[in-house]
This record gives C-alpha cells, sequence and structure tokens, in this order.
C-alpha cells in the first residue's frame, strides 16, 4: 500500500542543480511512480523539484500537460531501441517462429537493455512500470496509448507479416500478456539473481532470453489456436 501523500517527500529547502523544467518532469515521474496519478500533487512534485507552482504552471500548465510530458520524454529511448530492433529482425529473418521470436525479443529487449544503463535505471525504475500497467485510471491509459501506441502497432504488424493468416486481435493480445509478463519480471515481484553472484549478467541474461522463449511458444499457441478453434478463445475468425 503507497504511502500517504504527506509522506512522500520532505519539503525541499534547496533548490536542486539544473533546468527547472527537467527537475519537474523527475519529479513528477517519481511521485507517479510511488503514489499514483490522483494523488500526486503539483505542491508535492514541485517541493521535490525545488520550485514553485506558478512555474510549474508557466512551463506545462497542468499536473496532467507535465505528466505526459514526462512519459513522452522517457519513452523516446524505448521506443527508438525497439524500431530499430524491430527493423533489424524483419531484415534478417524469413516468416514463421524464428521471425516471431524476433520480433518479441526487439519489443522485450529493449526496455531490459535500458535498465542497465546507469543513465536509464531510474527512468524505467519498478515502481513506475507498475503505475502504468497494473489498473491506471483512464486518463493515465490514454497517455499510455499516445506515447506508445503507435510503436506497439507497429509490432502487431510486423507479427501479422510473420504469421500467415494472424487475426489482428489475437496478436494483439498476444503483445498484452507478454507485455503482462515483463511488466511483473521489472516490477519488484520477481527476484533477480544478486549481481553480487552474478557479476557477468549471465543469469540475468538468460531470464530475458526465457522470457522471449515463452513469449514466443505462447504467441504462437494463442494464434495456431484460434486459426483452428476460433470460437474456443472466445473471439470470432474474421
Amino acid at each position: 500500500m503507497p504511502p500517504p501523500a504527506s509522506a512522500v517527500r520532505p519539503v525541499v529547502t534547496e533548490a536542486p542543480q539544473g533546468d527547472t523544467k527537467a527537475r519537474l518532469l523527475d519529479a513528477v515521474v517519481q511521485i507517479f511512480a510511488e503514489q499514483g496519478f490522483h494523488a500526486t500533487s503539483m505542491r508535492a512534485v514541485t517541493q521535490l523539484a525545488g520550485t514553485s507552482v506558478s512555474a510549474a504552471n508557466y512551463h506545462f500548465g497542468s499536473k496532467e500537460e507535465l505528466l505526459r510530458a514526462a512519459l513522452i520524454q522517457r519513452a523516446a529511448p524505448l521506443n527508438g531501441l525497439r524500431l530499430k530492433a524491430l527493423a533489424s529482425a524483419e531484415a534478417q529473418t524469413s516468416p514463421g517462429p524464428a521471425r516471431v521470436k524476433a520480433i518479441l525479443e526487439a519489443f522485450i529487449v529493449p526496455l531490459f537493455e535500458l535498465r542497465t544503463d546507469p543513465q536509464h535505471q531510474e527512468d524505467s525504475g519498478r515502481a513506475l512500470a507498475a503505475r502504468l500497467y497494473v489498473d491506471p485510471p483512464e486518463l493515465v491509459k490514454k497517455m499510455q496509448q499516445e506515447v506508445f501506441g503507435a510503436v506497439t502497432a507497429e509490432f502487431r504488424e510486423a507479427l501479422g507479416r510473420a504469421v500467415t493468416g494472424a487475426d489482428r486481435e489475437q496478436l494483439g493480445l498476444a503483445l498484452e500478456l507478454s507485455f503482462g509478463v515483463v511488466v511483473h519480471l521489472i516490477s519488484g515481484r520477481f527476484v533477480w539473481p544478486d549481481p553480487r553472484v552474478d557479476p557477468s549478467g549471465t543469469k540475468r541474461k538468460k531470464v530475458v532470453d526465457s522470457l522471449v522463449s515463452f513469449a514466443t511458444a505462447g504467441l504462437v499457441a494463442l494464434v495456431c489456436d484460434e486459426q483452428q478453434n476460433p470460437k474456443k478463445v472466445g473471439i470470432r475468425k474474421k
């Protein structure tokens, strides 16, 4: 259970270093990740950022626009890595299960690459992933779609090219189920191998590789089941 809003951060008595807008973007993500959207107040954000509510309103206009700008900023590196990996996957593999695995790897692996990059570790924090994907309010769902929707659609189209006769709804469902497992792994519920006993990251890489294989098998099974028994999974074959 998240702490009450008053307990999130102490009042900042000294202005942090750096650009005011950048500090606000960092602060809103940090508090949103811990508290959720409705409990995130502009006053708490500005206290953490070491600035004023009037300054936040000047730069962003509202809490909604501040959070939207922060999510767009943090999604850009992930979206870029995913699209680059997707282009490589489609160029190097033939249609079929091998391409499905390559596409899902392009979708999943960049998130874990950013987690291990010191410049992006905080940006892709556990709590933020959980807040975005576990029962977010409608307004946050719309932001999530705005930030990630176009790239996710690219992957859905690529999977459609990789699996002959695949149903678009099933492919979308398969992607959502796959990302649900990803969120489970990064949101803190999964105990990762301790870096002290896995300094090379070999065991962590094996976990990610296993996730890709799991997602590939699930997608292929789901799509093939839909092609053979469309009524079984509750989605009518088109």
